[in-house]
């Protein structure tokens, strides 16, 4: 018998969740009509599903610039280039793995060290709560919440709430921190210390309190790009539905998909997005042909950009070189 490692038994239980969900989705539908109604689907409206899910990383490049503390420097189009590789990461394994890699990509840039790299990664997950708790507050401003919805609001702001503690703790607790030498005498606890304090350093953006208002506005900016998305790809199959129902859908994917659990959120998604726009009036048959065109516009860019730097790296570089 094959031996199987922890790796591949949850590689195996995130797609048994994502085909249980998927089955749940599709075992009253209609494929043909679904098929049907993704045809008919209006390609400019669909361009910009993509296009809003590509404004993503305009943002997300600007704001780890900011975050990154000033006596580094790492060009636009090289953060670029490491959010699409880490956000390529994120869509294609499941659990965190994408994340670590966005800290590695960084870290080896310009000797930015991986103290620093996780200080820009802690105040991405920061602001990026925030943003999702302020959509989520909009939200239940328009609408009347469900109580999965409501519960999950007050969890998440609980779980920021407690995140914020412990990096301005460290932020100010270590500002004034200076780089020990790296001592062969060190020991394991000497190491976590040593690297925690300079994380702490780091956190340079949490600091300046106009740096860490500007990166949550480039967080905004994120969200406004998943909503244009939403949006578009509701203009696109005809659907007259209220503009908040594109926060709603948005709202409730932040929560399902907050920590991922099959490759790409694939299931997750299409459950989220298929049971609230079947909540909200919309017949199966159309629901699920939202559901997967939506997860599809949304996988294009902020998986497949990633794969489009690795084939130009390792493919028409190389090519190029030995012309």
């Amino acid at each position: 018998m094959p031996n199987l490692n922890n790796k591949n038994i949850l590689l195996l239980i995130s797609w048994a969740v994502a085909t249980c969900l998927l089955f749940v989705c599709f075992r009253e539908i209609q494929i043909e009509q679904a098929w049907i109604k993704v045809k008919q689907a209006h390609p400019l409206w669909l361009l910009l599903g993509i296009l809003g899910n590509l404004l993503i990383f305009v943002f997300w490049a600007k704001q780890w610039i900011i975050f990154l503390p000033n006596k580094f420097a790492v060009s636009f189009i090289e953060m670029f280039a490491i959010n699409a590789l880490m956000s390529t990461a994120m869509n294609s394994v499941p659990f965190p793995g994408g994340h670590a890699l966005g800290v590695f990509l960084l870290a080896k840039k310009n000797g930015v060290g991986h103290a620093t790299a996780l200080s820009v990664m802690s105040l991405d997950q920061l602001t990026e709560g925030i943003a999702k708790l302020t959509v989520l507050l909009i939200v239940s401003l328009l609408t009347p919440l469900p109580p999965f919805l409501k519960k999950g609001l007050l969890v998440l702001a609980l779980i920021i709430f407690l995140f914020l503690i412990v990096l301005l703790y460290f932020a100010y607790r270590f500002h004034d921190y200076k780089t020990i030498e790296t001592s062969s005498n060190k020991t394991l606890k000497d190491r976590f210390v040593d690297f925690a304090s300079h994380w702490g350093h780091q956190l340079e953006g949490l600091r300046n309190f106009k740096t860490f208002c500007y990166g949550i506005l480039l967080a905004y900016g994120m969200k406004l790009g998943e909503a244009s998305a939403i949006w578009g790809i509701q203009k696109s199959f005809g659907l007259d539905l209220p503009i908040w129902s594109v926060l709603l859908i948005l709202a409730t994917l932040n929560l399902t998909t907050l920590i991922s659990i099959s490759p790409g959120n694939i299931g997750v998604y299409e459950a989220t997005v298929f049971f609230v726009y079947q909540n909200l009036g919309v017949t199966p048959d159309q629901a699920i042909a939202l559901a997967i065109t939506q997860h599809l516009c949304f996988l294009i860019p902020l998986a497949g950009t990633g794969y489009a730097f690795i084939v130009r790296r390792n493919f028409i570089n190389k090519n190029i070189s030995h012309c």
